[in-house]
């Protein structure tokens, strides 16, 4: 089998200078690092290094003296409780301010709120609770790469302990106009039970900002592209963004991701082994959250 060179220039600007013999120059250039071996050892620790980053992480650091998670009540809110922690989040930098709705009132937005705190849970877990399963509410924005990161150890977690957690999604999108279109056919999909399927199409593929691209997607993945469109402009979806905003401002977050595992919220992109450890410990409880 022939191996041709990998062209790496672009990704390392020093290659060419490094085996290009009219440019090498002082002490220290060995000949033997010039063509395809440089490249497969650029390569190789490139990748070795992107292991390392993932191998770190599941590791179970929690399991160590004194690592273990770390609660606080949360005094207005019982029974919640923060973990006292902070994860990798993605939030709205000063170029995004102002991109809220136009509609958007701060009166209104503050007395959502506080009608969302009398009684947090049915808004938080919907009301189709099971005995035993512990629900985990799930605050995401389809432009927020730490997103993308935790989606997956949940997935893990669900495929692990099926029985013992189930999801809830709320979308809040926080990254302007592109955001705020996918999170509303987010919602209305989930009104044809085809929610998760638009979504992981949607984290697939680069975050569109018309609606003709979004329904598109969505009769790829077998939605009704017409009913779709009639409900992202709904009543009722503009209710469940608004109640998602509402439960954001109550439990604090400030960006993407945010989790309510239970009874323990905590705002960002964690390692799994202590998402599992913060997992295990809500269903050892032996009162239910809601």
């Amino acid at each position: 089998m022939v191996h041709r060179p990998v062209r790496v220039e672009r990704l390392y600007p020093d290659a060419k200078r490094a085996c290009d013999p009219a440019l090498r120059t002082g002490a220290g250039w060995n000949t033997g690092d010039c063509g395809v071996n440089v490249r497969r050892r650029d390569f190789l620790v490139f990748g070795g290094i992107v292991a390392l980053i993932y191998g770190l992480r599941a590791l179970p650091w929690d399991r160590l003296p004194g690592r273990g998670p770390r609660y606080a009540d949360i005094a207005d809110l019982p029974p919640f409780r923060r973990h006292e922690g902070s994860g990798q989040t993605s939030g709205a930098t000063p170029a995004f301010i102002g991109l809220d709705p136009p509609s958007e009132d701060a009166d209104q937005r503050l007395a959502r709120a506080e009608v969302v705190r009398v009684d947090p849970c049915p808004a938080l877990f919907g009301t189709d609770g099971t005995p035993g399963v512990v629900p985990i509410a799930y605050f995401s924005e389809f432009r927020c790469p730490y997103c993308r990161v935790l989606e997956r150890d949940l997935d893990t977690l669900l495929a692990e302990f099926p029985a013992s957690f189930r999801l809830v999604q709320h979308e809040l999108p926080i990254f302007g106009p592109p955001s705020e279109l996918a999170a509303r056919a987010s919602v209305a999909a989930a009104r044809q039970g085809k929610q998760q399927e638009l979504r992981r199409r949607f984290m697939r593929t680069p975050l569109v900002a018309e609606e003709a691209s979004v329904l598109r997607v969505a009769a790829d993945v077998g939605l009704d592209a017409d009913r779709l469109a009639r409900d992202m402009t709904s009543p009722e979806v503009q209710a469940d963004l608004d109640r998602t905003r509402a439960l954001a401002d109550i439990f604090g977050f400030v960006g993407t991701p945010g989790l309510v595992v239970g009874r323990t919220v905590l705002n960002g992109a964690i390692p799994y082994a202590l998402l599992r450890r913060i997992a295990e410990d809500e269903a050892s409880m032996p009162d239910p959250v809601c």
